[in-house]
């Protein structure tokens, strides 16, 4: 028989989810208001009232074992009468507020009331459902009186409804396993060494440790790598990670699932994409008063996911859009909910490793055991330290400034205090280009976090402010900043620098393998660093996971007598010389292409430079095509190219 185990919050906000999505901003403030106002209401508690109440119950039904927790806000007793108390906090209006403005609300307060009653054998009890206002501390209680029998109908109704999806979820894991027992490589044979390199992964899957696999480009390493992690799933709920920098990296990724569902695979894929590139909006603000897709989020949610969960199994970048657009809400929240019924998730290194983004369900919350495949590792290193690293500029606070001019409640003084500052920065740095600190000035972080208290009153009180979003944009570096501080320790330091004039604050990570390793630690099932460059492996090592882990080397299977190298030393491509050098570039070129008919790609370190020789290339098109990289190019302009060398 099946073990499922879960909160009633979970099975209220699943059913009966309603409401608007927070944008971006309340959600960094939210939690912790609400823990403050849980706390200054139980505060008021008598000596025989119970707050923070656990309740369990467990039931079988429908072939399987539920296990149903919660912890009750509070156990109250007034006028010889038990109630059962669940607090809200709300930046509502009070008067607008009922039992039917979140649905989800009172749903979570009576499962919480059946599991209490049904432990202390109560026939009766009284709900209370208080919200209070985060500004004024006001506050107001629905109460509801509820037989147990009543209770124990809603309870059941909620059970059955929960595990009708339940049992879809199940039918999928249940054909998922059985088409990963049957499941065969698909090629007709390995590449020299991809055998060794997927029985490496799997050891390291049962082991649940960190592995570093350095092996040649066009050894096969992405089928090497998710085919065995696939193989090893063995509980309920894990998923494989796949994560990597690059957009094109995705969509190998993808492209090899595909590959291997047309093999039998049953499973269900997520790609991850960035807010900007999925959203619907031309410019994205996630206020739910300002985007239709945020509005209502939680009322269409759980209808989408069902929706797309019973038609698709591979879900893209574009096959999300257009179920989310289907359900009017939005495609990147939509990515996030539907990843948590997924098997594989396709993502950027950012939704494991970085604090400010990483996805919470899975990296702060245990609600599943990752097994992360790092695709081109060598990239992590200089990511993970912008992770944890964050610049406030001059001239971000000077174009600041100008955008606030004659806005209501208008933070001008604030931000002239940090343009003081910073003109005593610059003082310090009229003989030097930079100061290194041990420490962050806390004059610049206090004045930071009044100015993010004036923005969040700006921003709150005014939804079509001119310039919204570049303001938004000042608010989360400023954010950015203030949470990157409470990390600061020796791995970091802190630096003023002048360029061109300006002056910036930063605070720099030169190392950030101590929290790598904590995440993987904490919350993965084990982790795979892989690329053709990971060498020095001690290096990447050291600066990735502090040293732990076991590494393996793969020799390259291309004969060495196949590759000619040659080098033009007589020219000279630095910046300065530049102009000089692209004649000499371009008749290289000309005696490379004219001399054997092929394919030849030619990389410069800036586009000013390959425009310079691609301007004097003269090459007679009708005869060779060329294809250039353009500064501005889009995404899909991106893909369009690389699709040119398929």
């Amino acid at each position: 028989m099946k073990v499922i185990q879960t909160s009633a919050k979970e099975i209220a906000e699943l059913l009966f989810g309603s409401g608007n999505l927070a944008n971006e901003r309340l959600l960094m403030v939210r939690a912790q208001e609400g823990m403050e106002i849980h706390q200054y209401w139980q505060k008021k508690y008598l000596p025989e009232d119970h707050k923070e109440v656990f309740v369990k119950t467990e039931i079988e039904q429908d072939d399987c074992h539920l296990i149903v927790t919660g912890r009750i806000d509070g156990i109250v007793n007034r006028e010889g009468e038990t109630m059962l108390e669940e607090i809200k906090s709300t930046h509502e209006d009070l008067d607008g507020l009922d039992e039917t403005t979140t649905p989800s609300h009172m749903a979570q307060a009576k499962l919480y009331a059946y599991l209490y009653a049904l432990e202390k054998q109560m026939k009766r009890i009284t709900i209370l459902l208080t919200y209070i206002h985060v500004e004024t501390k006001e506050f107001m209680q629905i109460e509801k009186n509820v037989t147990f029998r009543a209770l124990e109908t809603f309870f059941q109704k909620a059970i059955s409804k929960y595990l009708d999806w339940i049992q879809i979820l199940e039918e999928h894991e249940n054909a998922r396993t059985k088409s990963l027992v049957g499941l065969e490589f698909p090629f007709p044979e390995y590449r020299p060494y991809q055998r060794e390199l997927m029985a490496n992964v799997y050891r390291n899957i049962l082991e649940k440790g960190i592995l570093y696999l350095t092996a040649p480009t066009g050894i096969g390493k992405t089928i090497a790598t998710i085919f065995p992690a696939l193989k090893a799933i063995n509980q309920p709920r894990q998923k494989v990670f796949y994560l990597t920098a690059k957009n094109d990296g995705k969509q190998i990724a993808l492209d090899t699932v595909s590959l291997l569902e047309e093999h039998g695979l049953i499973a269900k894929t997520c790609e991850i994409t960035a807010k900007d590139p999925m959203c619907f909006l031309k410019e994205r603000d996630c206020d739910p008063e300002v985007c239709k897709y945020a509005n209502g989020y939680y009322s269409r949610v759980y209808k989408a996911i069902r929706d797309v969960f019973n038609n698709e199994s591979l879900l893209r970048k574009e096959t999300l859009r257009a179920y989310a657009k289907k359900h009017r809400i939005c495609p990147f929240e939509f990515s996030l909910d539907c990843s948590n019924y997924c098997d594989i998730i396709v993502c950027d290194y950012n939704y494991v490793y970085d604090p400010r983004v990483h996805l919470i369900r899975y990296f702060e919350e245990k609600s599943a055991t990752p097994i992360l495949l790092v695709d081109e590792a060598h990239n992590l290193v200089p990511r993970s330290r912008e992770m944890y690293s964050s610049s406030l500029s001059q001239a971000m606070f000077q174009e600041l400034m100008a955008l606030v001019k004659g806005l209501p409640m208008n933070p001008k003084r604030e931000i002239n205090r940090i343009l003081d500052l910073y003109e005593e920065f610059g003082l310090e740095l009229i003989d030097v280009d930079f100061i290194k600190m041990e420490t962050v000035n806390e004059f610049l972080l206090q004045l930071v976090k009044r100015l993010l208290v004036k923005l969040d009153q700006t921003l709150t009180s005014e939804k079509k402010i001119p310039n919204r979003s570049k303001i938004m944009e000042a608010y989360f570096a400023l954010v950015q900043f203030v949470r990157i501080v409470e990390f600061y320790n020796d791995d970091f330091i802190f630096l003023l620098e002048r360029s061109e004039g300006a002056i910036t604050a930063s605070i720099k990570c030169l190392n950030a393998s101590k929290y790598i390793k904590k995440t993987i630690d904490d919350f993965a099932e084990a982790c795979h660093f892989f690329s053709a460059t990971l060498e020095p492996i001690d290096y990447y090592k050291t600066l990735l996971t502090d040293g732990a882990g076991k590494d393996v080397k793969m020799p390259s299977p291309f004969e060495q007598n196949h590759l000619l190298l040659l080098a033009v030393d007589s020219v000279s491509t630095r910046y300065n010389d530049r102009k000089e050098s692209v004649e000499e570039i371009v008749k290289v070129a000309k005696c490379l292409v004219q001399g054997k008919k092929g394919n030849y790609i030619l990389f410069f370190p800036s586009y000013e430079y390959l425009k310079m020789v691609e301007e004097n290339l003269n090459f007679d098109t009708s005869l060779i095509e060329i294809i250039k990289q353009t500064r501005a190019m889009t995404q899909k302009e991106r893909d369009t190219t690389l699709m040119m060398f398929k």
